[in-house]
């Protein structure tokens, strides 16, 4: 029997499939065009957001060949900044509409975002990378920092889809690349909405991710287990306290539900979710570091922000009374 691939959870985002697989595919190959020999990438759709696993491997290795690029040259971060900027500004262009005319102009734009996924891997992770030459990562940082290339894809993306094909409204995240000129039924995508596995131009599964393993021991998923306590740690991204009511955000559509005063729970934000964080007593994430944008926006709100509890969308529920110490790190449940 082959080794077991072994798969962790990295990110949960609403942003649709056709994303995920432009995505997917960049991690094959580093930047010297060498392939990546534990690539493997599962996307897993449950209630309108997509949670991308892992093989940290493939990851690692992806990470090295990007340092040992930066080593070699110093400018590398800095040019390749330089052509995603311009993409950027391509794709922002286009954005400003609501939707896309045709499907050879959508087709156009998943060219530009490959493109652009290429270029934006090296700043994305050279800025994650603490081994990173200091220089190099403060520019990655701050271009990081400002970087909405994904949010307006995705939109424009969605919205295209379902101005051309108006059976898919709501549901333009569950269609893939090779379907835009005729996506499956409704039925079909409502299916894939709810659970739905993908691993990118190998296979597309209607069932749930524990299913999925089951039937596929060749992939060992890491689940995370909840604590049986009453309270979770993270790393403290913005010191303060604040107690209120959870509000779980996942979905970029669902920011105005967060009221004044609530502790705003989620995988991670993104600028869409900024009006939400604004209102919001204090900020919780299951994912970041202390460069990631929950932390940097916290900060700049003087908001109090735990991050990278791994668990915290899972292990909290909308309405639950809850005490933020961000100063030491805990949530804890009061009622």
């Amino acid at each position: 029997m082959s080794e077991r691939i072994v798969l962790e959870k990295a990110y949960t985002r609403d942003n649709c499939f056709i994303i995920q697989e432009v995505w997917t595919r960049a991690y094959k190959y580093d930047y010297f065009g060498a392939k990546n020999p534990y690539f493997i990438k599962v996307n897993y759709l449950t209630d309108g957001v997509i949670e991308f696993w892992d093989n940290k491997k493939a990851i690692q290795w992806f990470i090295d060949k990007l340092l040992e690029k930066n080593q070699k040259d110093d400018k590398f971060v800095h040019k390749t900044i330089k052509k995603h900027v311009k993409l950027a500004k391509k794709v922002e262009k286009l954005t400003k509409k609501k939707h896309l005319n045709s499907v050879a102009e959508l087709k156009e734009l998943i060219n530009l975002m490959e493109q652009g996924t290429y270029t934006f891997l090296v700043f994305w992770y050279s800025a994650i990378d603490e081994r990173t030459p200091e220089k190099i990562r403060k520019e990655a940082v701050k271009t990081r920092e400002l970087d909405t290339f994904y949010d307006d894809l995705d939109r424009l993306i969605k919205g295209t889809i379902e101005y051309l094909h108006p059976h898919t409204k709501g549901l333009g995240i569950s269609v893939l690349a090779n379907e835009i000129d005729s996506p499956p039924d409704k039925s079909i995508l409502e299916q894939r909405f709810k659970n739905c596995v993908m691993i990118a131009d190998e296979l597309l599964e209607i069932k749930s991710l524990k299913d999925f393993a089951k039937e596929n021991p060749i992939y060992h998923f890491i689940f995370p287990e909840l604590p049986k306590v009453n309270y979770l740690k993270g790393q403290t991204a913005a010191k303060g306290q604040a107690t209120g009511k959870v509000k779980i955000l996942k979905l970029k559509n669902e920011v105005t539900k967060v009221l004044d005063g609530e502790i705003l729970v989620s995988p991670m934000t993104t600028p869409d979710f900024v009006p939400a964080m604004e209102r919001a007593g204090a900020i919780i994430t299951d994912e970041g570091g202390i460069t990631c944008h929950a932390a940097i926006i916290s900060r700049e709100l003087n908001k109090p922000c735990i991050i990278g509890t791994k668990v915290a969308t899972s292990f909290f529920k909308d309405g639950d009374l809850v005490e933020v110490d961000a100063d030491k790190g805990i949530i804890k449940k009061i009622s």
